[in-house]
């Protein structure tokens, strides 16, 4: 008989999205996945200014979407005569809720997420007394 306590099993590795947890070293927006990347269907990656959030609205009109930002949550709401649906996530202190951008193409809503100007590296200048 096989005990089944006694089977060694590989460590469980958690997976984020690979670009988020490679620049920050962690990804602020992993307690939205609950470990599975991929099962709500947000793809978000990190930029050079920000982050990109990709969200599939296929079928959707930009009327039939709206995109809100409020007590640090952006919340994503499709609603069409035979569906809906409300994806929300927490922001970073450091986004700009000012400067979010979204665009519908294609059936994917795409939401720029931008860095506060003070969170943002400063390239400082450097002069030479010659």
């Amino acid at each position: 008989m096989n005990n089944l306590s006694t089977v060694e099993r590989a460590p469980v590795r958690s997976v984020v999205p690979r670009s988020a947890y490679d620049m920050l070293g962690w990804d602020p927006f992993r307690s939205l996945f609950g470990g599975w990347p991929g099962s709500t269907g947000i793809d978000v990656a990190r930029t050079e200014t920000g982050y990109t959030v990709e969200v599939p609205v296929p079928g959707y009109k930009p009327n039939e979407i709206d995109v809100t930002v409020e007590d640090g949550v952006l919340s994503v709401a499709g609603k069409s005569e035979r569906r809906s649906f409300t994806r929300s996530l927490v922001l970073p202190e450091e986004i700009d809720a000012d400067a979010i951008e979204a665009i519908v193409e294609h059936g994917m809503l795409t939401l720029q997420l931008k860095l506060h100007p003070k969170a943002q590296p400063k390239k400082i200048a450097i002069k030479s007394h010659n």
